[in-house]
């Protein structure tokens, strides 16, 4: 957090602001300190030992403003903190800070004082966001019997496999994992006295669920609200790379899901029509697991596509690390972002919707060339030239991108699409099937050109 010599000064001219108006309150009686402020309660800030101090909203705002200007001095903090985080991490350095100075002292001494102790106590909170492992229980083939894998930072397991590591690691106690595996057996538990360790036991129930497996995601410097965002993120990304081993990975991606984001579910509904029995319809919301595995199945392709999820691996570490501290950062950079819409267009439920995403997938492969740099992408990875039919008797590579770029994706963006009501469920299959053609094709090229850092290349 070093800022040039003039942020620094306007820093001291806002802690001085801060502290002229802290000394006001000293003097003003409760009912007159903000009068123009519309939150009725009192502004506390904590002061250490238990301690608080009493704060106005021009000081609450101050301190915002200083927040937004030591991130954005600092661009490491952008990829470590959710602005609302380092907002409130800013705000707790700042009580233990004024409420130790004398706001008899000189101005200027005071704003020195303050503006030390603030940075010293930032530092001290950055240094010290070390490693985490957020946990999601999740579900992923109809086996439970496969051996742990990992993708990177992202580790897969069974839900018994993943109990007794965390027991073994010291952070689960003897009572609770045998409580723990009780409950996943379907026996039902006594309650216990609440406690710690109740509560983790409670927590762990929760989060695993029904799943029975666990994805655990491993972050380091980061905080807490920031780690769980990209946390979420690489899994997703892992399941998404998982699913490209299917020829549809939108189908494999219904029975690959973090509970955090969706568990199967009933999906009813009832329709009228005049003079008719009511038709009542029930559905399941998606597959409860991947398509079926015969044992070893799973490690045998894991091993076979090795250089997929080494690539993949590189991606993932990317999202969860600064930029200038991994390997390749242009290259995936661009990876990441297909990935990420190819994940999304896999989980639309509007099929027009689904279009747009697939298509921003392959664009973000083009390095946004639109649909010229798309059909580019398309003849250099997978052999296809542009005049030529993409099956037999079916329109060219032009036309079909036409199709999905043009009237598919950009006039739905634009909201120009004319044939908005039509049944779009075959250009979506299509475009769903580029995506994951280029994508094993561009992550096979990079697995095989392990230092081009030029995403631009993809096409050439």
């Amino acid at each position: 957090m070093v800022l040039p010599v003039q942020g620094m000064a306007k820093l001291r001219e806002l802690i001085e602001e801060i502290i002229e108006d802290l000394a006001r309150l000293q003097t003003t009686p409760v009912s007159h300190r903000d009068e123009s402020d519309g939150f009725r309660l009192p502004r506390m800030i904590a002061a250490g030992d238990g301690g608080s101090l009493i704060v106005s909203r021009t000081i609450d705002d101050s301190i915002v403003t200083i927040a937004d200007r030591l991130m954005d001095a600092d661009a490491t903090l952008a990829s470590k903190y959710t602005r609302a985080e380092w907002r409130a991490s800013v705000r707790r350095a700042f009580g233990p800070v004024l409420a130790s100075i004398d706001l008899e002292q000189n101005l200027e001494t005071s704003a020195s004082t303050v503006l030390t102790g603030v940075q010293a106590a930032l530092y001290k909170n950055v240094s010290s966001e070390g490693v985490r492992e957020f946990t999601f229980g999740c579900t992923l083939f109809d086996r439970t019997a496969i051996q742990p894998f990992a993708i990177g930072p992202v580790r897969f397991e069974g839900r018994l496999t993943w109990l007794a590591r965390k027991h073994d690691e010291g952070a689960v106690s003897t009572i609770s994992r045998r409580r723990v595996e009780q409950a996943w057996a379907g026996k039902r538990l006594s309650k216990r006295k609440p406690s710690h360790d109740s509560h983790r036991e409670a927590g762990i129930l929760d989060t695993i669920g029904a799943g029975a497996f666990v994805c655990s995601v491993a972050t380091n410097g980061l905080g807490v609200e920031a780690g769980r965002e990209k946390a979420l993120t690489a899994a997703r990304l892992a399941t998404a790379a998982i699913a490209l081993l299917w020829q549809t990975p939108s189908k494999a991606l219904e029975g690959l899901n973090l509970l955090f984001d969706r568990v199967p579910h009933r999906q009813r509904l009832m329709a009228f029509a005049p003079g008719k029995i009511v038709l009542v319809s029930s559905n399941r919301s998606h597959m409860p697991h991947s398509p079926s595995l015969t044992a070893g199945e799973w490690e045998k392709l894991f091993s076979e596509w090795g250089d997929h999820f080494d690539v993949t691996a590189d991606a993932l570490h990317y999202v969860l690390t600064p930029s200038e501290a991994v390997a390749r950062p242009n290259m995936m950079n661009t990876l990441a972002q297909a990935l990420l819409w190819f994940h999304e267009g896999c989980r639309e439920t509007v099929t027009l919707m689904a279009i747009v995403k697939f298509a921003a997938a392959l664009d973000a492969l083009a390095c946004g060339h639109e649909a010229g740099g798309i059909q580019q992408l398309i003849s250099a990875r997978l052999g296809i030239e542009d005049a030529q039919p993409i099956r037999p008797g079916g329109p060219t590579l032009r036309q079909a991108i036409k199709h999905i770029y043009g009237e598919g994706r950009s006039r739905t963006i634009h909201g120009t699409n004319d044939k908005l009501g039509h049944d779009w469920t075959g250009t979506r299959g299509l475009a769903e099937q580029f995506c994951r053609l280029c994508l094993c094709a561009c992550i096979d090229w990079i697995a095989k050109n392990p230092s081009c850092d030029d995403p631009l290349l993809l096409s050439a």
